[in-house]
């Protein structure tokens, strides 16, 4: 039995890009938008989640709007594939390094997203991290809805999220660390014991001053190193 768990962010944390982005891009680019501002106003969203003000029922219906045709199982399966082939080679090396040491260790893995499910599943399954908790969406025949199923992974909802993911296993941790680089995640890094901030925005950047928290700079080719980068 593993005594630690180590949960790490997504988007602009293990990745090298914000994943919703991407994906948009992505469906622009295969003809799946319309809508010639639909990139513009994803840059308006994008903006709204930085600086911590953003309204997640607009943005799940604005994200889920090029989709409202598709089964849900044709979804998954077009997410799959642009996670592998457009996510995965934007995983930083240093996380891939860290995720490495930390399954030496025999420690729990936990990935914990703000991105639907669909495109955090795909990408913990490639890394091997069995735990995987995006934004579940509310199925309607057989279509993914613009709601979120259940208490959406955003903000306080990590930790709900993960508590209630805990409280269903037969046995505690002893210590959590998380990883991140968003101060949507404040939350989240004041339940964890341990934490980590991987190129932050700026509001986390200076909540890490105050709370003395390591902050690490990943995917810079001037001080790019492969240690691991987790409490000894």
């Amino acid at each position: 039995m593993t005594k630690n768990l180590v949960v790490f962010d997504l988007d602009e944390t293990l990745l090298n890009g914000d994943s919703m982005t991407l994906w948009h891009q992505f469906l622009v680019d295969k003809g799946f938008v319309t809508p010639p501002d639909f990139l513009a106003l994803d840059t308006q969203f994008m903006a709204a989640y930085a600086d911590g003000s953003l309204d997640l029922d607009a943005y799940l219906a604005f994200s889920l709007s090029p989709l409202k045709n598709m089964l849900a199982e044709e979804v998954n399966a077009l997410a799959a594939r642009f996670a592998k082939d457009a996510l995965m080679p934007l995983i930083f090396p240093e996380a891939i390094v860290t995720l490495a040491q930390y399954k030496d260790e025999g420690v729990a893995l936990a990935i914990v997203s703000a991105s639907p499910s669909f495109l955090v599943k795909p990408v913990a399954k490639a890394l091997g991290v069995e735990t995987a908790m995006g934004i579940d969406l509310v199925l309607n025949n057989g279509k993914y809805q613009p709601q979120p199923e259940g208490v959406p992974s955003f903000r306080e909802g990590k930790v709900l999220r993960l508590t209630q993911w805990i409280g269903g296993l037969d046995h505690d941790f002893e210590r959590i660390s998380f990883y991140t680089d968003s101060i949507n995640d404040l939350p989240m890094c004041l339940f964890a014991d341990d934490v980590h901030i991987i190129n932050p925005c700026n509001k986390l950047f200076k909540k890490a001053g105050e709370y003395q928290w390591p902050v690490h700079k990943w995917g810079d080719a001037q001080s790019l190193s492969l240690s691991p980068q987790h409490p000894t």
